[in-house]
Order: C-alpha cells, then structure tokens, then sequence
C-alpha cells in the first residue's frame, strides 16, 4: 500500500510540477486554452508566477513521497481543496461553461486521491509507531 501510496504522490508531483513549468516557461500554451485571456506582459508575468508556488507544492510532495511522511503531502491536498473551492464559487457566481466541469472533476478527483494517500502514509506511520511502542516493552 505504501508503493501505490507514492505513486499516487508521484502523479501530484507530475501533475503540479508540469502545470508549474508551463505558467513558468510557456505561458502562451496555457493562457487562452485555459481561459487566462492574458493581454499584456504583465498578464503574463502574473500567469508565470502562479507556477511559483505550485512548483513549490511538487517539490515538497516529492520530498512528502520519499520520505513517506503524510504532512508533506498535506499542501498538495489542501491546494487541490483550495483549489476545487474556488472551482465552485466561480461555478455559482459565473455562468455555467463545459470548461469548468474539466477543472471541477479534475481538481476533486485529484483532492480524493491525496486523501487516500495521505491516509495510507498516515496508518503505516501509526502501524510503526505501535511496533516501535511493542518492541520498547519487550
């Protein structure tokens, strides 16, 4: 379990730093396809520094799935909360567009799986925890 676990981190890891890389070096492919609609330099100079963060949020979640440590991987899974809320305040205030149903389910599908590798990563630090306490009165 601890193996799928990390490759559930792995695809975070893969999915935000990709994201990040693009707004960073290849803001163009990103801006209308995904309805940035940046204008100007500085539009674009904003749309590269959203993928400061995310590329901070991979690399923690990498560093989360090697070392195996559910708290790592805890900004991951709240970005994705975060993210997919924010997903539905546009839904509510905005009009309904077929575009905002991909990043609905995405964003969701992506928070449900970080809770079941943080869950995983979580019961093998407990499960280690309570041998390491067995092994101690022994």
């Amino acid at each position: 379990m601890l193996r799928f676990a990390q490759l559930l981190s792995g695809l975070f890891v893969l999915v935000l730093g990709t994201s990040a890389l693009t707004l960073i070096f290849a803001p163009d492919a990103v801006n209308l396809a995904a309805g940035f609609n940046a204008n100007t330099d500085y539009g674009f100079t904003n749309m590269r520094t959203l993928g400061a963060p995310l590329l901070s949020i991979a690399l923690i979640t990498a560093i989360g799935a090697l070392k195996k440590d559910w708290m790592l991987l805890l900004p991951a899974s709240l970005y994705f909360l975060f993210n997919g809320s924010a997903r539905v305040v546009s839904l509510f205030n905005e009009q309904y567009d077929p575009v905002m149903l991909r990043g609905l389910l995405l964003t969701f599908g992506l928070f449900a799986l970080s809770q079941l590798a943080l869950q995983i990563f979580r019961r093998a630090e407990k499960k280690l925890q309570t041998e390491d306490a067995a092994m101690a009165q022994a």
